[in-house]
């Protein structure tokens, strides 16, 4: 029983690792698209950059990404909390 307990915890870390490495994207282009906005870019190499619309787009994208990385995390914490307490 005890092993079977280690497998799934071990199984869950793994998921929770997984989510953790998808939602680092979404709040690569959130702070991205949060700095175009309030500083602003003013750079000839990336001129798709000084467009709002693309900002808010990116925006939006990461907040969503983010957004299924905390629903994600929390479901996979309670069961994990679910598992640890059942044998306890």
């Amino acid at each position: 029983m005890q092993q079977t307990k280690e497998h799934k915890l071990a199984e869950i870390q793994k998921k929770m690792m997984l989510v953790a490495i998808i939602d680092l994207p979404g709040t690569l282009l959130l702070a991205i698209g949060l700095y175009g906005i309030v500083v602003g870019y003013r750079l000839e190499a990336l001129p798709m950059l000084d467009n709002p619309n693309v900002l808010y787009v990116m925006m939006a994208v990461g907040a969503s990404i983010m957004l299924w990385g905390l629903v994600s995390m929390f479901r996979l914490a309670r069961i994990k909390q679910q598992i640890e307490h059942d044998d306890s």
